[in-house]
């Protein structure tokens, strides 16, 4: 069966026709921009500059960033988080300040990624830390204590040093740690005020890396000592001032004690002063010079003043008269005083300035050095010494022994027989000598003068068996009068002695040692001897005889 052919109008064909081109024109227009959508995806991947490049540790760096795809950014310093959940714009845009961190030397990379995690989303840039020095503070005065710091130094640089208008400061150099840093402490230069200048150097780092702090000196002065009482001499000396400034004032309490100091070439001066009459505390001292150095420029120095006391004269004997003067005590405040131990008859009364003066007499005493003591009803006290001065004991004279004298412990036969019973009994006093025997205490008498100035003296008795007595053998101490009598108690054996004594008076003044006289002390005379054996034997024989004869 043949097909039947229709025929299509002309028109309808024609329009037919046109649809499918359009159909197949949108097709290969939405393939073209997909292609073209993903092959410009580079051309939006996101970067960042920084703003500046290069600087110190703690410079505030501009980070700024385009073409980030997600919300919230991250930062990152050579590898390490330094800031998160930073806002990113719609647009995908970022700016942020970076605080540069401590690190050394060299180059590090800032990095910014965001929360996208597309690999386009991420950007870097390169920063160079350059080296640097701080000072703390940026003002002081002369002597005052200042650190000077370094950072960004290359890690463990060693020998770094300081420089002060240029030259170099004396002083152990320092070493930069890993990350670059340092410190050094040091005193202000003795110098003129004004601007100054310090720089550092160290062994791979120059000066001119590093450039150079202003720094302001202002002018100091320095008080010694700080606290004395009324009358102390205090050593001022002044630092930081102008170069030659005159007219430099000290003033205490706004009352004027030194002026028309003049300052050297390199702004310092020395000088000294004494505190004037004022009453105990905490008083102010002012330093200030020309219009240069006005009041106020200087800071005030705080000195205690202390209760204070002065004799005079300081020294005497008993009935002088002493005039005492006190200083820093209260105002109108009540005054007692004592001798050592004795009250004396005085009871003055401090003025407006704490000053008082009292006339006593000087009681009677003992000893060579007294303490005068002022004690005020508030609590304040001073003290004074004085000194006992009168003059020494002469010399004593001997008088007894006489010089080469023999002297005899057994002077009888009586003596020996009445010591041979004694010591039969069992009553007879022994007494060891050096020597370890026993001998029966010779019967001396020392006798000597009184010197001279020695109405209250006591005296001291040396016997010995040298010239030099180095080892006496018998030394008597505090005796009340210029005599002793040997006792029985005393070790004197048989032998050749020197004897000498002294006087001292009740203050300590010592007397010179009198001469020495030699004596000679034996045990008995050769005839009492062989009278005292030939007595015995003739007793024996007579009571013997008539029993041989019988």
């Amino acid at each position: 069966m043949r097909k039947k052919q229709i025929n299509y109008p002309a028109k309808r064909y024609s329009t037919m026709r046109i649809k499918v081109w359009c159909i197949l024109a949108l097709s290969l227009l939405s393939t073209s921009l997909i292609a073209t959508s993903i092959n410009a995806t580079p051309a939006y991947a996101a970067s960042i500059t920084l703003n500046p490049t290069s600087g110190t540790v703690g410079t505030r760096v501009i980070v700024t960033g385009d073409g980030f795809t997600g919300r919230l950014a991250t930062i990152k310093w050579d590898g390490k988080v330094a800031a998160e959940r930073i806002p990113l714009s719609e647009k995908g845009r970022l700016e942020y300040t970076l605080s540069i961190p401590q690190a050394a030397k060299g180059s590090y990379t800032i990095e910014v990624t965001d929360d996208s995690h597309w690999s386009g989303s991420s950007a870097s840039a390169t920063f160079k830390i350059l080296p640097k020095i701080e000072v703390f503070p940026r003002v002081a005065r002369p002597t005052s204590e200042i650190v000077i710091m370094g950072t960004g130094f290359p890690a463990g640089e060693t020998g770094i040093t300081v420089t002060w208008d240029g030259a170099t400061l004396k002083g152990t150099p320092a070493s930069a740690n890993l990350k670059g840093t340092w410190s050094i402490s040091l005193a202000v230069p003795l110098t003129t005020k004004g601007n100054h200048y310090i720089g550092a150097s160290g062994s791979i780092t120059s000066a001119a890396e590093i450039g150079q702090i202003d720094f302001i000196v202002g002018p100091a002065a320095r008080i010694e000592p700080l606290t004395g009482p009324v009358g102390t001499e205090i050593k001022a000396e002044g630092f930081g001032f102008r170069t030659g400034e005159d007219g430099i004032t000290i003033a205490f309490d706004g009352e004027i004690i030194m002026c028309n100091i003049v300052g050297s070439g390199d702004g310092s001066w020395k000088a000294t002063a004494q505190i004037p009459p004022s009453t105990r505390g905490i008083h102010t001292i002012t330093v200030y010079g020309s219009s240069f150095t006005p009041i106020g420029t200087v800071p005030d120095v705080q000195f205690e003043v202390t209760p204070g006391l002065k004799l005079e004269p300081n020294s005497g004997n008993q009935g002088n008269k002493v005039t005492a003067t006190g200083t820093g005590f209260d105002k109108n405040e009540i005054i007692a005083m004592t001798f050592g131990a004795t009250n004396l008859d005085v009871s003055p009364a401090a003025d407006d300035k704490g000053s008082f003066v009292a006339t006593f007499v000087v009681p009677p005493f003992k000893g060579k050095n007294h303490t005068v003591t002022a004690v005020g009803k508030n609590g304040n006290s001073a003290k004074a010494t004085f000194t006992a001065n009168k003059p020494p004991p002469g010399t004593p004279q001997l008088k007894s022994p006489q010089p080469d004298v023999v002297i005899k412990i057994y002077d009888s036969v009586g003596d020996v027989f009445v010591a041979t019973l004694k010591y039969a009994a069992g009553l007879f006093t022994r007494t060891r000598n050096q020597q370890g025997s026993y001998s029966q205490a010779p019967k001396i008498i020392f006798i000597w003068t009184q010197p001279a100035h020695a109405e209250d003296a006591q005296y001291s008795l040396q016997v010995a068996s040298e010239s030099d007595f180095a080892t006496p053998a018998m030394t008597k101490n505090n005796l009340q009068t210029p005599r002793y009598i040997v006792s029985q108690q005393d070790s004197l054996p048989p032998g050749t002695y020197y004897w000498r004594t002294r006087a001292i008076d009740s203050i300590g003044n010592e007397s010179p040692w009198s001469e020495a006289w030699k004596f000679e002390v034996i045990l008995m005379p050769s005839e009492v001897l062989i009278l005292s054996i030939a007595i015995p034997a003739l007793f024996t024989m007579l009571i013997l005889a008539p029993i041989v004869i019988g």
